[in-house]
């Protein structure tokens, strides 16, 4: 006995274009859309064989090259491709195809396997020249209204914007350092993840890198943003957020203060985003120049930049920089009111250099640490830094019995400022010992030094200038001219 084939199958396909909680369901909604396809094939005596569902937008956005992909949208149109199906029922034509390009595939398709594309609200025959001129017709409405649409998102999302009230919808994730809240802004801060950020901040601040504070985030196994574990593309997009100081960004641009409160202050804030901001130029100095990062503008002790064409480049305590100032709404980064030209000034500090290794600094040059005294400062900098990654996870991630942190707040702050303190200054005496290194290698006299230093290239120039240096303090001056008035000029020596 052979079983007949169903009269007329046909898949019924719904679309939505985000995802909605269940209070907010409409007659458009998956479900129903598919009962009254379902209806409509009983009283055509159509049999639904397929059922298809999109939770995407169908749109073509201006610009873009062809609609956004809807996987069970192709699929039907594989199925009718197969045999598989006869025919594509939808609720409304918007719901099937808000683009010419999609309609016309989709007819295409139809018209190449015998197949009909069916409305169950609108008076919709592809089989008739008539009902492909009203379809294509109604596909020119459904692109008109998307279009009115996303404009009409676009005005509401940039007035909320103005308004200093964050961003909502969508799919993406809780902001981190923030929590959903009943208050007009709709977050509030969740202060164990605020608590990590104002120590990223103040560990890049302190002079970690990147690297070493994402080292100590995953050591503490302290979650991601996004679980899991940390990356070095984590921190700029998290640290440089103009939430984390309540400023509300549209496009990129600050346009108005957050209503909600702040994890980190204006000036904190400021400061990450300028450091990152520095990296991403590049923070290695030229090469050519000995003095990068380590002249300082006297006014308001800015890193001076070199500027200028071949011949008249000078150090320079730049302006605030536009691009940077937009982000906290104020300038600060930077006076521009010190500049020096860059070759006096290289060529007077080499010679102050000199002097300095040839005078004062012979005494210090003898002092340095005993190998085995070396070490024990070095074990004990690593035993502090497990303790502090320890005191880390018991404040951030264990929890007592009551749920609470293994580690308070309080006892945390006192912990850490003490390990702190002991591994700056083990920080400082081997830092102190490598310097010292670089120079015991120097010759004593004069003559011999200026030699050394003559056939020294600029990288090693520089290596014995940091390791002698810490930094050079230049005043403004009205004087014009290439010369330079060694009065200018306040060198902090380190030895």
């Amino acid at each position: 006995m052979t079983t007949e084939p169903p009269p007329f199958p046909v898949g019924l396909l719904a679309r939505l274009s985000v995802a909605k909680p269940v209070e907010e369901l409409t007659e458009l909604a998956i479900d129903r859309q598919h009962e009254r396809c379902v209806a409509f094939c009983q009283g055509k005596g159509w049999t639904p064989m397929r059922f298809y569902q999109d939770v995407d937008p169908a749109y073509r956005k201006p610009g873009q090259a062809r609609a956004p992909r809807r996987d069970d949208f192709e699929r039907a149109l594989r199925d009718i491709e197969a045999g598989v199906i006869r025919g594509i029922v939808f609720f409304k034509l918007d719901r099937f195809v808000r683009d010419h390009g999609d309609f016309e595939r989709a007819l295409s398709v139809a018209e190449k396997h015998g197949a009909v594309l069916a409305s169950v609200t609108e008076p919709l025959d592809t089989s008739t020249p008539m009902g492909e001129a009203v379809a294509r017709l109604l596909v020119t409405f459904a692109r008109m209204e998307s279009q009115t649409i996303a404009l009409r998102v676009a005005a509401q999302a940039e007035q909320r914007a103005r308004l200093g009230k964050p961003w909502v919808g969508g799919k993406r994730r809780r902001p981190y350092g923030y929590k959903a809240s009943t208050n007009e802004s709709g977050l509030e801060i969740l202060e164990e993840e605020a608590a990590i950020v104002r120590e990223i901040a103040d560990r890049l601040l302190a002079g970690k890198s990147v690297g070493e504070v994402v080292r100590w985030l995953n050591e503490a196994e302290i979650p991601a943003p996004g679980g899991g574990l940390w990356a070095r593309s984590n921190l700029p997009k998290l640290m440089t957020n103009p939430r984390l100081a309540a400023k509300r960004a549209y496009h990129g641009e600050i346009v108005a203060d957050g209503i909600w409160p702040p994890i980190l202050d204006e000036d904190t804030f400021e400061r990450v985003d300028r450091l990152f901001a520095q990296r991403k130029r590049g923070g290695r100095p030229p090469t050519r120049w000995l003095l990068p990062g380590i002249v300082r503008c006297g006014e308001c002790g800015g890193y001076m930049e070199t500027s200028g064409d071949k011949g008249h480049m000078r150090y320079r305590c730049l302006p605030p920089r536009v691009a940077r100032t937009r982000r906290v709404g104020q300038e600060k980064p930077g006076c521009g009111r010190v500049a020096i030209m860059a070759r006096p000034l290289d060529d007077l500090v080499s010679e102050m250099v000199i002097q300095r290794l040839a005078g004062p600094a012979l005494v210090n040059l003898e002092r340095h640490l005993a190998s085995d005294e070396h070490r024990k400062i070095a074990e004990q900098k690593r035993r502090d830094e497990e303790a502090l990654v320890e005191a880390a996870r018991q404040r951030f991630v264990l929890r007592d019995t009551n749920g609470e942190p293994m580690l308070k707040p309080r006892a945390y702050a006192e912990v850490k400022a003490e390990l702190d303190q002991r591994i700056a200054e083990a920080t400082r005496i081997l830092v102190e010992d490598e310097a010292v290194g670089v120079l015991m290698d120097l010759p004593r006299l004069e003559d011999d030094l200026r030699e050394v230093w003559e056939a020294a290239d600029i990288e090693r120039r520089r290596q014995i200038t940091r390791a002698i240096l810490d930094r050079a303090n230049i005043s403004s001056t009205n004087r014009r001219g290439a010369g330079i008035d060694e009065d200018r000029i306040d060198p902090k020596w380190k030895f």
